[in-house]
């Protein structure tokens, strides 16, 4: 025994100068593991059900695959901003900017009960519930292209250039933009018609600090936000804080007061009254 416990000694003296703390390093190396794994089995489940989330909403602006859910996920979600307050209108109204092309009556009377809850990512910007029947789809569609139709002298249809997915509203070619337009790059309103039958419109400062205190909207995360060229691929990506969100109807009451919003937007981004 003597002689096994020299050659031990010669060949680990370390160890047993220390006492022989092989077992207490395999314990630590063991808590290690444990906290490692409880982690993994923590973490992993929730990413994928926000990925699952993610590709629920449908074909949207980013890319409908997992390098898509990264960039919005980790890259442009630190960029985000709260979506509710209205302070940032109070100062463009105090300003000047006191152009409303809601009524407040119209406002008051269609006041939503309550917000859908809405997906946790930047981009696409969707509701998770509170989706509207086949029939509601279908008549604010029907409204949606009836307005561009009796507008044509003020807008044309064409490819989102945010959505990619979705036919928007612009403005017609050769029409004098306001600022907003031009951020927007002409683009006026544009439906998600994948699954919720929300929709993105850009309205007077005054127009969204009312939709919004009626529940009926808010912004997007990014509105407002200039990011950096290189997190856009060399491409600025860059929308006004009068871009909102707004919340797919559920009745055909709602219906029409969702067209009055989409009217309100064409007006304040035409400048014109000549809005039919």
């Amino acid at each position: 025994m003597t002689s096994i416990l020299q050659t031990a000694s010669k060949l680990f003296p370390w160890h047993l100068s220390q006492g022989f703390k092989v077992p207490q390093l395999l314990q630590q190396s063991s808590k290690t593991i444990i906290i490692s794994a409880t982690i993994l089995a923590v973490t992993v489940p929730r990413i994928y059900r926000n990925y699952q989330t993610f590709l629920s909403y449908g074909p949207g602006g980013p890319p409908y695959n997992i390098l898509g859910w990264f960039a919005v996920s980790v890259i442009f979600s630190p960029w985000g901003r709260e979506t509710l307050s209205t302070e940032v209108y109070n100062v463009k109204i105090a300003g000047g900017e006191t152009v409303s092309y809601l009524s407040d009556e119209s406002v008051r009377v269609r006041k939503r009960d309550r917000r859908p809850e809405m997906g946790p990512h930047v981009a696409p910007q969707r509701q998770i519930d509170e989706f509207p029947s086949a029939e509601i789809k279908e008549k604010l569609n029907q409204n949606f292209y009836a307005v561009a139709t009796r507008n044509q002298h003020l807008t044309r249809l064409a490819p989102s250039n945010l959505e990619f997915h979705a036919d928007a509203l612009f403005l017609t070619e050769g029409l004098l933009s306001t600022p907003a337009a031009q951020q927007m790059k002409g683009e006026i309103a544009h439906l998600h018609r994948w699954k919720d039958f929300s929709m993105h419109v850009t309205l007077a400062p005054a127009d969204c600090k009312k939709v919004i205190e009626a529940g009926w909207g808010e912004r997007n995360q990014l509105s407002g936000v200039q990011l950096p060229k290189a997190l856009g691929g060399g491409k600025l990506i860059s929308l006004p804080l009068e871009f909102l969100f707004i919340y797919a109807p559920r009745t055909e009451a709602e219906v029409a007061f969702v067209t009055e919003i989409l009217v309100a937007g064409v007006k304040y981004m035409t400048e014109s009254v000549e809005v039919r």
